[in-house]
């Protein structure tokens, strides 16, 4: 198990929560909803559309972006797609407060499409396999002498980095 793996869920769960309220008041500080007029709605309707079209443009974007992050930073990656899976959710909710069936059809047929891939990406697929920068190895080398020259690079990388650390230190 990994080293504070609760408190690492419990962090991606809240920057995807504080992700999703920023997505939020972002939108409504710089798109805000109109008032209440006698067009019989119209207006809100067209506000609701261009609303949840953002919403999902901008989860598609974050999700996007945790995908590209490197594994180094996994509870980074992990918060910034469940800021988008919530985002999605809630462009999802948007387009059921749309009177319009056609447009709410296609705004959920969307973020179901951006969910399998973004699904596919980040689950499914196997990751790639990391080309070895290491010359090729003779075929009548034994693979104990591999085994001990990469020993020593590593023991020769960790002097090093201990060297590093003590002299920032």
């Amino acid at each position: 198990m990994r080293r504070n793996a609760a408190l690492q869920t419990i962090f991606a769960i809240f920057l995807g929560l504080v992700l999703v309220s920023f997505v939020w008041i972002g939108l409504l500080t710089f798109y805000p909803e109109p008032e209440w007029t006698d067009d019989g709605g119209a207006s809100r309707e067209t506000w609701r559309l261009i609303f949840g079209v953002l919403l999902l443009v901008i989860a598609t974007v974050v999700s996007a972006v945790s995908l590209s992050l490197s594994r180094r930073l996994e509870v980074i990656a992990n918060g910034l797609l469940l800021g988008g899976v919530f985002t999605m959710i809630s462009s999802v909710g948007m387009a059921f407060s749309m009177d319009s069936s056609g447009w709410r059809f296609a705004v959920v047929t969307a973020a179901l499409l951006l969910t399998i891939a973004v699904g596919y990406l980040r689950f499914a697929r196997r990751p790639r396999a990391v080309e070895s920068e290491a010359t090729p190895v003779a075929k009548d080398e034994s693979a104990a002498a591999v085994d001990a020259d990469l020993v020593a690079r590593v023991e020769k990388l960790e002097s090093g980095w201990e060297s590093l650390r003590r002299a920032l230190d």
